[in-house]
């Protein structure tokens, strides 16, 4: 059985459990117990076993970059694996003849392939002791150094430095923080760590309010640096202060961190002119409905790869989705009858496990044609609803009837990546949301009551309208310039007015009234500005 790591991509900051490691990277509970006596450090010395997702990263990257001229003593190059391996010393078997190299044979203790090695004197010797005395061959490597407790260097990361002490009381937080999204979880991890860093691994359990005060000042002094220095935007820095405050909360309700200060969170208050959203943000951009058309008329159609990036974009302006919901769909999930589509928060990530339906979008019947020859494409193909709408490469093309379903992509690069080459034709760098605030712009212009503006909110997965006008197609100063030089323009009128100018030219006013006089000056800048004659009494 042949297996790789090479896509398992263990998170930096994050803690794993001995079960949690074999469910990543689906081996046996023993593999762990070798990768431990091959090298792979634990974050303390206590029971369970913990790993800091740094240090699996740092095992895994360190086995593959050696080659058989640099192997440790007694360890194998696996070429299934692609890795260094110490085999267990029971599947071990060496061949020595007279005159001629020894020759060792084992079992690799990661995938089960067959290992082959050719030993010198040296390591021979070492070998035949410990298949005499039982003793694991990763013990004979006196080349291997420990690094202090709670310490480590990650290989991958331009030589940063992680500390591991936390490690389990952050292993706790997890478990309560499973409420949360993942992302979520990953980004308070990032703001949990870099505080750790920044006090150089001090143990929760004696941080006080004058370090998180020193902490904050800290965050504060990085909003005026630029980015290639280490600064970071405001919005990183409210989330980073935000998710601190939320976990030192957290940590005073559990054992052994009680004693800590209960004014501990508030100390990670930021002040004012940084808590606050930066004035000066850069408008969202978005194409028109018409920019969006040209951006998916261009895209090339020759290869089927092309026709299906083609229809990812065409599908997300008919239908909003985000982009890591839009490239999980299965072919069950769009209704070609009642275009249509189901966000099912059991298939799809969906944001706050929102589970709709959404009507396609009214003005993107193009778009509509090319996502629906998309679909028919796909039926000849012999795909089924629990296939996926959007496959990548390998999977497209006749489907055997008695055959697994299609996966979807593993994530929303492609998507970016069709929207990254479909918007350069028009000069511009948009992303898949980009189509989400041009959706927003159509229903401004075509929503004429609350109730339209209410249902184009809830087509967008929105729960309120107030949701859709903070977040997307923002006005910028340019467009309510001109809205106000409208207004200000003489054709403009209240429905009220419009309404006097109608009962004037039904004479519905008294002649000599007050009313009359309003109207008729009314009437007469209406057709002044419409270029009609005077105004007959």
């Amino acid at each position: 059985m042949s297996r790789s790591y090479r896509n398992v991509r263990p998170h930096e900051t994050r803690v794993y459990s001995v079960a949690e490691v074999q469910a990543l990277f689906n081996v046996h509970r023993n593999t762990v117990a070798n990768w431990v006596g091959s090298g792979l450090r634990p974050s303390d010395e206590t029971l369970p076993q913990l790993f800091r997702g740094a240090e699996l990263k740092r095992f895994h990257t360190e086995r593959k970059a050696r080659h058989r001229r640099n192997l440790r003593l007694g360890e194998f190059m696996c070429l299934a694996c692609d890795g260094a391996v110490f085999p267990d010393i029971s599947t071990l078997s060496l061949q020595r003849r007279d005159g001629q190299a020894t020759f060792a044979r084992a079992t690799c203790c990661d995938c089960g392939a067959s290992l082959h090695k050719l030993l010198s004197a040296t390591e021979y010797d070492r070998i035949h002791e410990c298949v005499d005395t039982n003793t694991p061959l990763a013990l004979i490597d006196e080349s291997k150094m420990t690094l202090p407790a709670g310490i480590g260097k990650d290989a991958g990361s331009r030589g940063a430095t992680w500390f591991t002490i936390n490690d389990r009381v952050i292993f706790e937080w997890q478990a309560y923080a499973g409420r949360y999204n993942p992302k979520t979880v990953q980004a308070h991890l990032v703001s949990l760590r870099g505080f750790e860093a920044f006090w150089e691994g001090m143990p929760f359990a004696k941080v006080k309010p004058k370090h998180a005060g020193q902490y904050r000042d800290h965050l504060v002094r990085l909003l005026a640096l630029p980015k290639e220095q280490g600064g970071l935007s405001g919005s990183t820095v409210r989330h980073r202060a935000s998710h601190l405050k939320a976990f030192f909360a957290w940590l005073r309700g559990q054992e052994g961190y009680r004693r800590l200060s209960p004014t501990l969170p508030d100390y990670l208050a930021l002040p004012r002119s940084a808590s606050a959203p930066q004035s000066k943000q850069r408008p969202k951009e978005y194409p028109t409905l018409e920019e969006a058309w040209y951006m998916v008329d261009a895209m090339p159609q020759t290869h089927i790869l092309q026709r299906r990036d083609r229809a990812m974009v065409a599908f997300a302006f008919i239908s909003g989705f985000r982009a890591a919901t839009l490239t999980a769909l299965r072919f069950k999930h769009p209704d070609l009858d009642r275009l249509s589509v189901l966000q099912d928060a059991r298939d799809v990530p969906a944001k706050k496990g929102k589970t709709y339906r959404a009507k396609w979008f009214p003005r993107t019947e193009r778009f509509q044609e090319v996502f629906l020859n998309w679909g028919r494409e796909l039926k000849d193909f012999g795909f089924r609803p629990q296939d996926a709408l959007f496959p990548d490469g390998r999977s497209l093309h006749t489907r055997a009837p008695a055959v697994a379903p299609v996966a979807p992509l593993a994530s929303s690069k492609p998507l970016q990546n069709a929207f990254a080459k479909a918007s350069a034709r028009l000069g511009k760098a948009y992303t898949p949301h980009a189509a989400r605030h041009t959706l927003k712009a159509l229903g401004a212009t075509m929503c004429r009551s609350q109730e339209h503006r209410k249902a184009w909110s809830m087509n967008l997965g929105h729960s309120n309208e107030q949701i859709t006008e903070k977040h997307y197609a923002k006005m910028s100063q340019a467009r309510s310039g001109e809205l106000i030089e409208t207004l200000c323009a003489d054709q403009v009128f209240t429905e009220e007015e419009n309404e006097m100018i109608i009962d004037f030219f039904q004479h519905r006013f008294p002649r000599g009234t007050s009313e009359y006089v309003a109207a008729k000056r009314l009437a007469e800048k209406r057709d002044k500005a419409r270029g009609d004659c005077d105004v007959l009494e």
